[in-house]
């Protein structure tokens, strides 16, 4: 099998286990907790995931001429999932007691890994672009939006950390962190990939020389 449809099958098959993970944790929330549709866009954790999803499967099927928009994609959604997994295990786990631990495991570790690894060990090597850097915030900023109107119409709040009795002082410094702390992420993730090969990481498997006016080529 080519090595680039075996990497398009493992991405296929890493975005079917975090859909499957999101489906029943969803399940178990609608069925058995207080979730709501409604409440859905209120919670980053499928929201990182969904976008963890779609950068799998929009990765598999545009091969090894990778858009910008696609390398945006896949290092926002590594970035967004690697904060879920920060703010789950060191503030909210606590206070959770999950019906499906493996699929909890999956949405707040295992998609992590899996865009991280996918993110610094497939697919062809660009050297950092920083102009993209800002692109991160957008769900982010998307995510805020929804939360403060929703806090306006009804006062629901999904975390514990965006408790209106905490006050706007400590909500906002709470909330500057996780940004900080996701910039430095998606910075760090770009800079790594500078000091990867240039060259993809399958071509160096199959021995495939690199075509000429590609980053790297004679």
């Amino acid at each position: 099998m080519r090595r680039s449809k075996m990497t398009a099958m493992s991405r296929l098959l890493g975005a079917t286990l975090i859909s499957v993970a999101l489906g029943m944790q969803a399940w178990a929330d609608l069925t058995y907790g207080t979730f709501t549709w409604a409440q859905l866009p209120g919670y980053f954790t499928p929201l990182a995931n969904i976008a963890g999803i779609l950068a799998l499967i929009a990765a598999a099927f545009v091969g090894s001429r990778e858009p910008a928009w696609v390398a945006a994609l896949r290092v926002n959604a590594a970035t967004y999932l690697l904060v879920v997994g920060a703010v789950y295990w060191l503030l909210l786990a606590p206070y959770t007691t999950p019906m499906f631990p493996w699929a909890n495991a999956v949405l707040h570790g295992g998609a992590a890994v899996i865009l991280s690894l996918d993110w610094l060990l497939v697919g062809e090597r660009r050297r950092p672009r920083w102009r993209d850097l800002w692109t991160v915030l957008t769900l982010p900023a998307l995510w805020v939006g929804y939360l403060l109107a929703r806090a306006l119409v009804d006062g629901w709040v999904p975390y514990p950390f965006l408790d209106p009795a905490r006050g706007a002082l400590a909500i906002t410094e709470t909330l500057g962190v996780i940004v900080l702390v996701g910039l430095a992420i998606a910075a760090a993730l770009r800079l790594l990939v500078a000091f990867r090969p240039t060259r993809a990481l399958t071509d160096l498997a199959s021995g495939r020389p690199l075509p000429r006016g590609a980053a790297g080529a004679p």
